[in-house]
């Protein structure tokens, strides 16, 4: 199979390039104390980096060995289906891929402080993709138990467990 190959630039894709850059410049001519936010914007960045990094480097400390086995072993899979406990495992691990290649997740994890996830990816995205690998629908989610629970990742796989399959027709 050929490899894909970008278009180059049209003609009023460089016009609108040069409209942006051509506006940003004279912003900053007209405004020139605007280039003082950006060292402050840079620092902020770079002390939130820094401070995230040393987050999740205690974080991992002690999960050099935990894999979606150890995870696995915190349910009781009579009772759970299976296929929730690892769709949840690999969609929060996939999200972490970015700070670490195969994030060791644990059931006791908070999604937004433990693992801080940004709650609109965690609600447009994530449940969505753990809804969808389950087969199981959101609809009536208020009426769960667990419903606004789901923060510690052990309840959203119970969530998950709660939630009626959706049906092939």
């Amino acid at each position: 199979m050929p490899k894909y190959k970008d278009k180059p630039m049209s003609f009023w894709g460089w016009v609108f390039v040069f409209v942006i850059l051509s506006s940003f410049a004279w912003f900053l001519w007209s405004a020139p104390v605007i280039l003082l936010i950006f060292p402050v914007l840079w620092y902020a960045n770079y002390k939130n980096g820094k401070e995230r990094k040393s987050h999740f480097s205690s974080l991992l400390k002690g999960r050099e060995k935990d894999t979606i086995c150890s995870f696995s072993r915190h349910f009781e899979c009579r009772e759970i289906d299976t296929w929730v406990i690892r769709a949840v495992y690999e969609q929060l691990q996939n999200y972490m891929a970015s700070t670490k290649e195969d994030f060791p997740i644990r059931a006791t994890d908070d999604v937004f402080t433990d693992l801080r996830i940004d709650d609109e990816d965690f609600e447009m995205d994530i449940v969505g993709e753990i809804a969808e690998r389950t087969g199981r629908t959101l609809d009536l989610a208020e009426e769960n138990k667990f419903y606004g629970k789901a923060n510690i990742v052990e309840n959203l796989v119970y969530f998950f467990n709660e939630q009626p399959v959706k049906n092939e027709t």
